[in-house]
C-alpha cells in the first residue's frame, strides 16, 4: 500500500511539473535558448564527425584501392612474390611519380604534378569520375594520352585533345578528372593526372627527385574469407623487409587524423559554450524561482516538503532537456549537406546524416550534467522560502545556496563532465590542459569581479550622482557584476585567442614565409647535371640566391639495435622521422641556421665511419644521447652511424633543412642526387619551360602556389572556427540578459525611487552606461592578457611560427563585442525605466 502511495505521489509530481512547465515556458525561454544553441553545436560536431567516419569506413576499400595494398615504395619489388598473390587474387599494378607538366602554347606555364600510371584493371573499387565518357579507355588504347585534374585543365587553359608536354614528351589530354577513389595527400594539395603504364618507358625518372612509388592493389575473389586471405598474403611476404602491406582500415589515415583533431578542438569549444550557458541557466532559473516565490510558499503551507518542490523543478529541467536534446540532435542533420559540399569536391566523399544512439546519449548526458551542476545551488535556494511569507505578503529575493554536500556533488558531476570529453578524445592530455586553462580563466574573472567591487567600495568621496549610482549597482551584494564579468570574459577570451592565432597563422603563410622562403625548389638534379643546372640559373639571373645540397634517401632501421617502431608511439611529435624513408644530406661546415647545441662537429680522424648530426628536438622526443647508434637503410644496405652532435633546426623559413646530416668524408661515396632552392631578385626573369628544355627530368616546385592553396584552406577553417567561437559570445550575452532579468524586481524599485527623487531618464541611462564602461574595460583588459598569452603559446610552441600582436584585430573584435553588449544591456533595461508607482508601493 505504501509503495502504491509513493508511485501515486510521484505521478502527481510529474504531472504537476509538466503542467507548470507548459504554463511558464516563456519565463525560462533563455534556458531553452542557451541550452539549445550549446547542444546544437555539440550535436552538429558529433553528427558530421560520425557521418564522415562512416563514409570513410564504407568506402575504405575504394580509398585504399583494394582489399590490400602491396607497397614497395621506390623500387619495383619482388615480382615473384607478387605473382604468387596474383594466383588467388586480382592485382592492379600502378606507379606514381612526380614531374613537370607544361603547356605547349604558353611558354612559361608548367605545374608540378603527381602522375599515376595504371593498368586496365584500375580501379578495383570505386570509379574515376571524369569527362568526357570513354577517356579512361582512350589512355589504354592510344599512345601518349593523359587525363588531368581540373586545376591543370584550367591553369594551362586546355581543351580536350590538346597537347601538353610531360618532361620532353608530348601527350594528348583526353579528359578531365573530377574525383579519384583512392585518395592520397597530393589530391588535396597538389595537381594530379592519370595515364597508362606505357608512360614509364617514355620518361626519364629517378627514384628520389620523381618520388617514385610502386604499388600493387589487391582485390580478393568473391566469397573469400578476408582474414584467411590476408594471412596468406602476410605469409608470402613475411621475409621481405622492403614491402609494406596496407589494409582498408589504414586508408586515408591523414584525413582521419585531421577529422579527429579538428573534432576534438570544436568539441572543447562547444563545452566552453555549455559551461558559459550554465551560468545563464543558473540565473534564469533563480529568476524563475523568485517569480514563483509565493507559489512555493503556498505549497509549503499545504504540507509539501522542500524535497517534493525541488523534485518538481528537477523534473521540469529533465523534461526540458529531453525535448531540447531531441530537437538539437535532429536539426544538426541539416548541417551535414553543407559539410558534404566541401568533402564531395576532389575527395569524392558523399556524407549523409547518420543517427547514432551513442552520440544522442552523450549529448543528453552533457546537457544533464551541465543542468545539474548549475541548478543545484539555485534549486537549493527553495529551502530559504518560508510558509509564513504567504501571510506576511513579503517578497523574499532568493540567493544561491551552497552547502558542503552540494559543493561536493557539483564537483563530482563537473569531474564526470570533464572525463566525458577527456577519455573519448584523441589527445586526452590536451583536453585536460584546455579544461585547466578554462577554469583558471573562470577563477581569475571571478576574482577580478571581487577586486572591482572592493576597489569601488573604497571610493567614498564621489559627487557625481550617475557615477555614484553606477558604483552602487556594481558593488551591491545581489548585483550581476560577477556573472557579467565571468560570462563575457570567458567568451571574449576564447574569441580573441582564436582570432590572434588565425591572423598570425595567415600572416606567416601569406607574408612572412614568402619573404624569407626561397621562390623555387628544384628536385631530381642528377649528379652529372649539377653544373649544367647551376650555370642555367646563373644565366637567367646572376643575382639569384642559389643553394644546392646533395640528397640521399635513408630509413632508420634500428636505434641502439632496436627497431624504433616497437617503442616509439605514433603520437610522438617526431614520429615522422621513423615513419618512412627520409631525405638526408651532408655538409662540411655547420649550417648558419642550424647551430650545434651539443656535441662536436665531424671527427676528421674517422673518415671511414658514418657520423650523424641530429635535430635536437628529434633527439629530445626519442630520448637520444650523444654516442647512440643509428642503423640506417641506404640503398638496401644497413649502415651503422654514431650520433656526434645535435643541431637546432628551424623549419619555419622553408629553406633546405634535414633531420639528419652526415659527415661528407663518408657520405660523398654514396650515390646521390641534388636538391636546390633559388630566390630571384626578379622572378619574372625565370622561365620554367626554358629550364625544362635544358633539364627535362627536373621537377620545379613554386612555393607561392602551395602557400596560396594552404591559405585558401586556412581561410575556410578560420571562418568556421570564428563563427563557432562567436556563439560563445552570443550565449554570454544571453547570460547577461538573463542576469538583468533576475534583478528585474530590484531594478523596478530602484528606478521608482529615482523617479520619486526627480531623476530623469537621461541620468538613469547615463548611470547604466558608466556601469557598463567600468565593467567592460576591466573584462577586455584581462581577456586581452589571456588571449595574448594563449595565442603566443599556440603559435610559437605548437605551430613553431613567429607570433606578432595584431592591435587592429583586438580593437575590432573588442569594439564590436562592446557595442553589441551595450545595446543588449540598454534594451533589456528599457522596460524598467517606467515603473508603475502604485502597484510597487502596495507590494503587488
Amino acid at each position: 500500500m505504501e509503495k502504491l502511495l509513493k508511485i501515486f505521489e510521484f505521478n502527481l509530481i510529474l504531472k504537476y511539473a509538466f503542467r507548470d512547465l507548459v504554463r511558464n515556458y516563456r519565463k525560462i525561454f533563455s534556458i531553452i535558448l542557451t541550452l539549445f544553441i550549446s547542444l546544437f553545436i555539440l550535436s552538429a560536431i558529433l553528427t558530421i564527425e560520425d557521418s564522415l567516419k562512416k563514409e570513410l569506413d564504407d568506402n575504405a576499400k575504394s580509398l585504399l584501392g583494394g582489399d590490400v595494398e602491396i607497397d614497395y615504395n621506390r623500387v619495383q619489388g619482388n615480382l615473384d612474390l607478387v605473382n604468387k598473390v596474383r594466383k588467388f587474387t586480382t592485382i592492379s599494378e600502378m606507379v606514381e611519380f612526380t614531374t613537370m607538366v607544361s603547356s605547349v602554347n604558353n611558354n612559361n606555364q608548367s605545374l608540378f604534378t603527381r602522375i599515376k600510371t595504371v593498368d586496365k584493371k584500375y580501379p578495383l573499387y570505386g570509379e574515376v569520375v571524369h569527362e568526357p565518357v570513354g577517356a579512361m579507355d582512350r589512355i589504354h588504347q592510344e599512345k601518349n594520352t593523359i587525363i588531368v585534374n581540373e586545376n591543370i585543365f584550367k591553369t594551362l587553359d586546355l581543351k580536350v585533345n590538346e597537347k601538353i608536354k610531360v618532361q620532353n614528351q608530348l601527350f594528348t589530354v583526353v579528359g578531365v578528372i573530377k574525383s579519384l577513389p583512392d585518395v592520397s595527400g597530393f589530391v588535396a594539395f597538389g595537381d594530379f593526372a592519370i595515364t597508362s603504364k606505357e608512360t614509364l618507358r617514355l620518361l626519364k625518372l629517378n627514384s628520389l627527385g620523381s618520388f617514385l612509388n610502386y604499388e600493387y592493389k589487391v582485390k580478393f575473389n568473391k566469397g573469400d574469407n578476408t582474414k584467411v586471405t590476408r594471412n596468406k598474403i602476410k605469409e608470402i611476404f613475411k621475409d621481405d623487409l622492403t614491402v609494406r602491406l596496407r589494409y582498408p582500415e589504414n586508408s586515408a589515415s591523414g584525413l582521419r587524423r585531421i577529422i579527429d583533431n579538428f573534432s576534438q578542438f570544436l568539441s572543447l569549444v562547444s563545452i566552453s559554450a555549455m559551461l558559459i550557458a550554465g551560468i545563464g541557466i543558473a540565473n534564469t532559473l533563480l529568476s524563475f524561482i523568485n517569480q514563483s516565490n509565493m507559489s512555493i510558499a503556498v505549497k509549503k503551507a499545504l504540507g509539501f516538503f522542500s524535497l517534493n518542490i525541488k523534485t518538481i523543478y528537477y523534473l521540469q529541467l529533465l523534461i526540458l532537456l529531453t525535448f531540447v536534446s531531441i530537437a538539437s540532435y535532429a536539426l544538426s542533420f541539416l548541417l551535414v549537406p553543407v559539410a558534404d559540399i566541401y568533402f564531395s569536391e576532389g575527395l569524392g566523399l558523399n556524407i549523409k546524416p547518420l543517427f547514432s544512439l551513442t552520440n544522442f546519449i552523450k549529448i543528453f548526458l552533457v546537457g544533464m550534467l551541465v543542468l545539474i551542476i548549475f541548478s543545484i545551488p539555485t534549486i537549493n535556494a527553495i529551502d530559504q522560502v518560508k510558509a509564513s511569507n504567504l501571510f506576511r505578503n513579503v517578497f523574499q529575493n532568493l540567493q544561491f545556496y551552497y552547502s558542503k554536500k552540494s559543493i561536493f556533488v557539483s564537483l563530482l558531476f563537473l569531474s564526470a563532465l570533464m572525463m566525458l570529453f577527456v577519455i573519448g578524445s584523441v589527445r586526452p592530455f590536451y583536453s585536460l590542459i584546455y579544461f585547466l586553462a578554462f577554469f583558471i580563466c573562470l577563477i581569475v574573472f571571478f576574482l577580478l569581479s571581487k577586486c572591482i567591487v572592493f576597489l569601488l567600495k573604497s571610493l567614498k568621496k564621489i559627487s557625481n550622482i550617475p557615477l555614484k549610482v553606477s558604483i552602487k549597482n556594481i558593488t551591491q551584494t545581489k548585483g550581476i557584476t560577477p556573472i557579467t564579468i565571468m560570462s563575457l570574459g570567458l567568451g571574449v577570451t576564447l574569441l580573441l585567442t582564436l582570432a590572434l592565432v588565425g591572423t598570425n597563422f595567415k600572416r606567416e603563410i601569406a607574408k612572412s614565409i614568402p619573404e624569407i622562403a626561397p621562390d623555387y625548389f628544384f628536385i631530381g638534379i642528377q649528379n652529372s647535371d649539377r653544373d649544367l643546372f647551376e650555370n642555367a640559373i646563373i644565366e637567367i639571373d646572376s643575382n639569384a640566391e642559389l643553394e644546392i645540397v646533395p640528397l640521399v634517401a635513408t630509413g632508420i632501421v634500428k636505434i641502439n639495435g632496436i627497431d624504433p617502431k616497437t617503442y616509439i608511439k605514433k603520437d610522438n611529435n617526431s614520429y615522422w622521422v621513423i615513419g618512412s624513408d627520409r631525405r638526408s644530406s651532408w655538409a662540411a661546415e655547420v649550417p648558419e641556421d642550424n647551430p650545434v647545441t651539443e656535441g662536436e662537429w665531424w671527427d676528421l680522424s674517422k673518415p671511414n665511419k658514418l657520423q650523424i648530426s641530429l635535430d635536437s628536438e628529434v633527439a629530445k622526443d626519442f630520448n637520444i644521447k650523444l654516442g647512440d647508434i643509428f642503423t640506417l637503410n641506404i640503398y638496401g644496405r644497413e649502415i651503422e652511424g654514431k650520433i656526434v652532435n645535435f643541431r637546432a633546426v628551424d623549419y619555419r623559413d622553408l629553406s633546405i633543412n634535414f633531420a639528419m646530416l652526415f659527415n661528407p668524408q663518408f657520405a660523398n661515396t654514396i650515390p646521390h642526387e641534388y636538391l636546390a632552392t633559388a630566390k630571384f631578385k626578379d622572378q619574372t626573369k625565370f622561365k620554367e619551360n626554358k629550364l625544362l628544355e635544358i633539364l627535362p627530368s627536373i621537377s620545379i616546385i613554386r612555393i607561392a602556389d602551395y602557400l596560396t592553396k594552404v591559405t585558401s584552406i586556412l581561410n575556410k577553417v578560420f571562418i568556421a572556427v570564428i563563427l563557432i567561437s562567436a556563439i560563445t559570445i552570443i550565449i554570454g550575452l544571453i547570460v547577461i540578459s538573463s542576469a538583468i532579468i533576475v534583478q528585474g524586481k530590484i531594478k523596478e524599485f530602484q528606478n521608482l525611487v529615482f523617479k520619486i527623487l526627480g531623476f530623469s531618464k537621461k541620468e538613469i541611462i547615463l548611470s547604466s552606461l558608466i556601469e557598463f564602461i567600468l565593467i567592460f574595460f576591466s573584462v577586455i583588459l584581462i581577456a586581452i592578457f589571456f588571449a595574448v598569452i594563449g595565442s603566443y603559446y599556440i603559435i610559437e610552441n605548437v605551430f613553431q611560427l613567429v607570433w606578432q600582436l595584431d592591435l587592429q584585430i583586438l580593437f575590432n573584435i573588442s569594439g564590436s563585442i562592446g557595442l553589441v553588449t551595450l545595446a543588449l544591456i540598454m534594451l533589456t533595461n528599457l522596460k524598467y525605466l517606467n515603473p508603475k508607482v502604485y502597484p510597487l508601493i502596495r507590494n503587488q
